[in-house]
């Protein structure tokens, strides 16, 4: 951004420079009159002084300033969508952006993230797949067997999905808070850990 402000700077200089010259070179024909005395480098001066008050007036100094209040304020209204950015560079950068593109799923996210199924072996031959509904951290969704929800107590039969509870606790730093003033379940540590513990 810094870059395009620089160029838009000398951009800008160098068209109000030429409408300066454009005006002093169209009086041309006033250098010699009679209120400047006859003297033809007197109206010269006169009317370059009028150039050089144009540029002066055309060219505004607090453009530098006036860009830069008008990032903080984007800034301080992106933090209000829960969107902190460390430097002022960064929305800089996404002001001029038109295309983001990702390399793979997931790239730009909120940094959330939930376990959607889960599957054990039964035995050699059968397995067993629960399907999980919720996006959030916070204890709602369903446990889904075949598309029905299925009761917590037929999950506690299950030796299989009790030991995975237990590693998925017991291996796991992660802390689950309750945020009254946004209403929110959010997570304290690593999203993958979270979500194990959320699945808990």
């Amino acid at each position: 951004m810094k870059v395009a402000l620089d160029e838009f700077g000398d951009q800008l200089a160098k068209i109000i420079s030429i409408i300066c010259l454009l005006v002093w070179l169209i009086n041309i024909q006033h250098f010699n009159d009679p209120s400047h005395g006859g003297s033809w480098v007197k109206g010269a001066i006169y009317y370059f002084k009028i150039a050089v008050a144009l540029a002066v007036a055309a060219i505004p100094e607090g453009l530098a300033v006036i860009i830069t209040t008008c990032l903080a304020l984007g800034t301080k209204k992106m933090a209000k969508q829960g969107a902190i950015v460390r430097k002022l560079r960064s929305v800089e950068t996404l002001g001029c952006t038109s295309v983001i593109c990702s390399d793979k799923t997931g790239t730009l996210t909120t940094n959330q993230m939930s376990v959607r199924r889960i599957f054990t072996l039964e035995s050699q031959q059968t397995g067993f797949e629960l399907e999980l509904t919720g996006s959030t951290f916070g204890p709602e969704g369903q446990v889904l067997f075949n598309g029905k929800p299925i009761s917590r107590d037929k999950l506690h039969e299950n030796r299989c999905i009790d030991e995975l509870a237990t590693c998925c606790v017991l291996c796991n730093d992660a802390k689950i808070t309750y945020d009254e003033g946004l209403d929110t379940f959010q997570k304290l540590g690593e999203a993958t850990e979270a979500a194990l513990k959320t699945l808990v």
